[in-house]
C-alpha cells in the first residue's frame, strides 16, 4: 500500500488500512512488513511488532 507523499497526512492511508482490516476480519492473523520510518503509522492503526520475529526477503526488479 502506498499513498503519494502529497496526499499523506489526510487520512487516506488509515482508511485503506481500515478497509483491509474489515475485508479480512475473519482472518485470525494479518501480517505486514513496514519500513522503519512507517512503524509509528502502523502502530497507530493497531499493529504490533512481533517479538522474536525477523522479516526476510528475496527482492528483485525486472525490466
Amino acid at each position: 500500500m502506498l499513498v503519494r507523499p502529497e496526499y499523506q497526512g489526510k487520512g487516506i492511508g488509515k482508511e485503506l488500512v481500515n478497509l483491509m482490516i474489515k475485508k479480512y476480519q475473519d482472518c485470525a492473523c494479518k501480517v505486514l512488513i513496514a519500513y522503519d520510518d512507517e512503524i509509528g503509522f502502523y502502530k497507530r492503526c493497531g499493529f504490533e511488532i512481533g517479538e522474536g520475529e525477523t522479516p526476510m526477503f528475496i527482492t528483485y526488479l525486472t525490466i
